[in-house]
């Protein structure tokens, strides 16, 4: 186009040009055919001259206009490699998230093995000092605590909730875009941060927590409905957002996941778990993964574990007494493989899980009688079995009021309670006890 132009522009000036040297009666015919604006006559040698001026500027500017189109194709190469590099330079200018790493100031064992870990992996990290939940006064209690945490929960569930919190409170003060959340008794896999790098890559825009490894209802597809009677117990199950959980490459949306021991909060999920989990209530992943408006993924290739080998923090340590003679009820009902099928590869880290704890009356050493998982389901599959050797369906009745009692109590503690699954129990007892 630009050629053209140019091409038109020295036209008009050899027109100008010759309209100036011919006589006046000839200007009209300019206008007309060459065949008739031509004169006969032969023209003067000197007349040549402003012709042969003007041919030679329509092709230097032809010339010109032609290889101007030469330097924009260069510009336009130029633009891509500069794009490139501009691409470029913003993936090396990737930096890795803060990792925090809530630690107890006495475990002091287990930050070493961290700084081990994260040596090996190349990873920097940061002792987050965490909250010990008996070293909290009754004040502290009364104004960070619920009714129920401080009546039915451990003192290393309050801490471990209260660790938590105070790392949301961290990311918002501090206006940290995204921060990493590992707790002291991690594993990290191969690979960690260039993990890390995808998943950030491929989270969308209003995400609030990204689990890097996780336990519970944890199926990327389709979860199975066996494995929703967790969820029916704890509540808090995620609809699918399609007919398959996955939403990219290396995403999904978990069922009911379960476990703090490895997850990204972005800032803005930071404050919207501040704003709802204000204070300690219960088991802090139960309460704050249950929330439906928390924008919650996971990786489908975990990036870290757990030492499910260790004692939890939340609660006591050694072998439960009962364990010995009711640990079998686990395995002729399939508990142990559900728990498999949860990501939990060491049973016995299950079995002494915290469900609640129960006050002892006139204690002035807030001491607490624990309901531990193991035990309190084990005694749900003794009633049902029970059923055999007395012939009736009574203890089973007995044995739904049981699960209802503790199924309520346990949505109660996690802000989780809907009346619906604990009529459906109810109405299964009263079933049992009229057919008798």
């Amino acid at each position: 186009g630009a050629a053209f132009a140019v091409a038109a522009e020295a036209r008009g000036s050899l027109r100008g040009l010759e309209s100036s040297h011919l006589p006046p009666k000839q200007h009209y015919a300019l206008g007309r055919s060459s065949a008739a604006a031509a004169p006969s006559d032969e023209v003067p040698q000197g007349r040549l001259r402003p012709w042969l001026a003007a041919c030679a500027s329509l092709v230097a500017a032809v010339a010109a206009a032609t290889g101007s189109l030469r330097p924009r194709a260069g510009q336009a190469r130029r633009r891509k490699s500069a794009v490139a590099a501009t691409d470029g330079a913003a993936g090396a200018a990737w930096s890795m998230p803060p990792v925090l790493v809530v630690n107890l100031d006495k475990s002091k064992d287990r930050w070493a093995r961290c700084q081990e870990e994260f040596a090996q992996h190349g990873v920097k990290a940061e002792r987050f000092p965490a909250t010990l939940g008996k070293a909290m006064t009754d004040e502290e209690l009364q104004e960070h605590a619920t009714f129920g945490a401080r009546y039915f929960c451990t003192a290393g569930m309050i801490g471990c909730f209260m660790s938590h919190l105070h790392i949301w409170e961290k990311v918002v003060d501090e206006d940290i875009p995204a921060c990493v959340v590992l707790e002291d008794d991690i594993v990290l896999y191969p690979n960690f941060e260039q993990k890390l790098k995808v998943l950030m890559e491929e989270l969308p825009k209003d995400w609030d927590v990204c689990l890097l490894g996780a336990v519970g209802c944890i199926a990327q597809e389709q979860e199975a409905f066996q494995m929703k009677l967790y969820s029916l117990l704890t509540g808090g199950g995620r609809p699918s957002p399609g007919k398959s959980r996955t939403i990219s490459k290396n995403l999904f949306v978990p069922h009911r996941p379960a476990g703090t021991h490895a997850y990204m909060v972005s800032r803005k999920g930071a404050e919207f778990l501040k704003k709802k989990c204000s204070k300690a209530r219960y088991h802090v992943d139960l309460t704050a993964w249950s929330l439906p408006e928390l924008k919650l993924y996971c990786a489908k290739d975990f990036l870290a574990t757990q030492r499910f080998d260790d004692d939890t923090t939340v609660s006591k340590t050694g072998e439960p007494l009962t364990e010995r003679f009711l640990k079998w009820a686990w395995k002729i009902v399939g508990f142990d493989r559900l728990g498999r099928n949860a990501g939990l590869p060491n049973l016995t880290w299950a079995w002494k899980t915290c469900v609640f704890a129960l006050p002892i009356p006139f204690s002035k050493t807030r001491r607490r009688l624990m309901v531990e998982c193991g035990p309190s389901s084990s005694i749900w599959v003794l009633m049902l079995l029970a059923c055999i050797p007395f012939r009736s369906l009574k203890p089973a009745g007995v044995a739904f009021l049981y699960l209802a009692s503790i199924t309520g109590t346990m949505r109660a503690l996690a802000g989780t309670l809907s009346a619906l699954p604990l009529l459906c129990l109810g109405a299964v007892s009263a079933l049992c006890f009229w057919i008798g």
